[in-house]
């Protein structure tokens, strides 16, 4: 089923893919190819009884986003089992695409992460650099040597020292997952994606600024652009909390969907056993944002239509 605006959200992925594929070998294609063709499978068993049925992009958008959330080390199957966790019980099992209360790419990261935190956690590619040239594009993946035991936000939780800083994560070319490198290509494909209508705008701001501000009571001494601009949450900020389905409805809900999300984000990682918090926040959010909107709508009806 053909679905432009779906198509534009695959445009905006393709730097972010491209940048990983030299940093991290052609595995990291593996790992999307896998993950679409499970996903497409996967839908394709729920319709393939339905009269007109058709696998939607949303299908490939979501199997994408899901693939590029996963380390570049990840085992096929398991970017296979990722991509089906998000359409089937991302989606599928709530009626299919339009019904969704949660976030089917964050809830298959999550399951994969928490099923498998071995190799969800423990062991990343250190990226080759411009001066690697050409780097991951002759190779398969990194070679053993390059194995580091942790990222940036990794190193924030275990007490070590950093060992990148605010521009490697800015332009990329640091360890993490397949599509959270390199923030200014994610920054770009945002920009990208809000003039040409895809997204909306206001959960992007709204979940910025609250991760900024909950960064610096929370990290006093860290910069807190750098530690938005590490880890996934960036990534999250412009693909995932701008989901048309699962995200808030209204002018009010919108900006206190962002700002539960930057919050719980940040609160988890300060608090919690689990370095990288955006994932639980957003889920997290998407059950408590029904609730929220009811009461808006019986209180502030008319400061809540769009």
């Amino acid at each position: 089923m053909k679905q432009p605006i779906m198509n534009r959200v695959l445009y905006a992925l393709v730097p972010s893919l491209m940048l990983a594929v030299y940093m991290f070998g052609w595995k990291v294609l593996a790992v999307i190819l896998a993950s679409n063709l499970f996903g497409g499978i996967t839908e394709y068993l729920f319709i393939r009884n339905k009269k007109g049925g058709k696998v939607t992009m949303a299908c490939f958008v979501t199997s994408t986003l899901v693939a590029m959330t996963l380390p570049p080390t990840i085992p096929l199957w398991m970017a296979a089992v990722a991509a089906i966790v998000s359409i089937a019980f991302g989606k599928m099992v709530f009626g299919g695409f339009g019904t969704n209360p949660f976030n089917p790419a964050i809830l298959g990261r999550t399951f994969v992460y928490v099923a498998f935190p071995q190799q969800m956690t423990v062991s990343w590619l250190k990226p080759y650099m411009l001066s690697d040239f050409p780097g991951g594009l002759l190779r398969w993946t990194g070679a053993s040597e390059l194995m580091t035991s942790a990222t940036i936000l990794g190193q924030f939780r275990l007490g070590q020292p950093v060992t990148y800083g605010f521009l490697d994560s800015f332009f990329g070319f640091i360890p993490g997952s397949i599509g959270e490198s390199s923030a200014i290509l994610i920054i770009l494909a945002g920009i990208y994606l809000i003039l040409t209508k895809t997204a909306k705008w206001q959960p992007m701001v709204a979940t910025t600024i609250s991760i900024l501000i909950f960064n610096f009571i929370f990290y006093p001494k860290e910069n807190p652009l750098f530690l938005l601009v590490t880890g996934g949450a960036l990534f999250g900020i412009v693909y995932m909390t701008t989901d048309p389905v699962s995200q808030a409805k209204g002018k009010i809900a919108i900006w206190i969907y962002g700002f539960l999300i930057g919050f719980l984000t940040i609160y988890i990682r300060r608090f919690s056993l689990f370095a990288e918090g955006f994932m639980f926040a957003l889920l997290l959010t998407n059950a408590f944002m029904p609730i929220i909107e009811y009461a808006l709508d019986k209180y502030l009806p008319k400061e809540q239509k769009a």
